[in-house]
């Protein structure tokens, strides 16, 4: 995920080639865990989903290790969670969601926070995946590509006391081994 001061630039570069999917409000709550992060994203018009996931915490484009469930009661599990483990943040945005040559474009609007670009991609060979999102982010308008300075390289308002400095990022995914 990176900062991006002009959306605007980046759609226009995204609309000759790409597909535009889905513009969705969503809200991510995230849990207090010992290690990775856990949320629950609530979209509208969607199911929710419980989502684990573990990522390096170094300032550049990283792989993800993600698992996700969906979530038919969402208000309940909410509940049930912000009494067992605590809230960590609470993250309000926008999100446009585009498809481009395989990779998902998020062009996000946070609550708060400002306006990010991030990719996602389910990847096979991460070394070469890393190297080619790493070269969309300095190619991006908009200034894309400046870190999102909130935590450990996400959106999180209030990061625990020992976490580490904010990286920039691209999100991929790659499949559990």
């Amino acid at each position: 995920k990176a900062r991006c001061a002009d959306l605007a630039a980046v759609r226009a570069r995204l609309e000759p080639g790409a597909r535009h999917e889905a513009t969705l409000p969503q809200r991510d709550t995230y849990f207090v865990v010992r290690h990775g992060r856990l949320k629950l994203r609530e979209t509208s018009g969607g199911p929710a989903r419980l989502i684990f996931y573990e990522r390096p915490d170094v300032a550049t484009v990283k792989p993800s290790r993600i698992h996700l469930a969906e979530i038919a009661d969402a208000p309940a599990l909410r509940a049930l969670l912000e009494t067992a483990l605590g809230v960590r943040a609470r993250v309000v945005k926008r999100r446009e969601i585009w498809r481009w040559q395989g990779v998902q474009v998020h062009l996000d609007t946070v609550d708060g926070l400002g306006t990010f670009l991030e990719f996602e991609a389910v990847i096979e060979d991460a070394p070469a995946a890393l190297a080619r999102a790493e070269e969309h982010l300095r190619r991006a308008p908009g200034r894309a590509g400046r870190p999102a300075h909130h935590a450990r390289g996400g959106l999180l308002r209030r990061p625990p006391r020992r976490t580490r400095p904010a990286a920039r990022v691209a999100r991929l995914h790659h499949p559990p081994r």
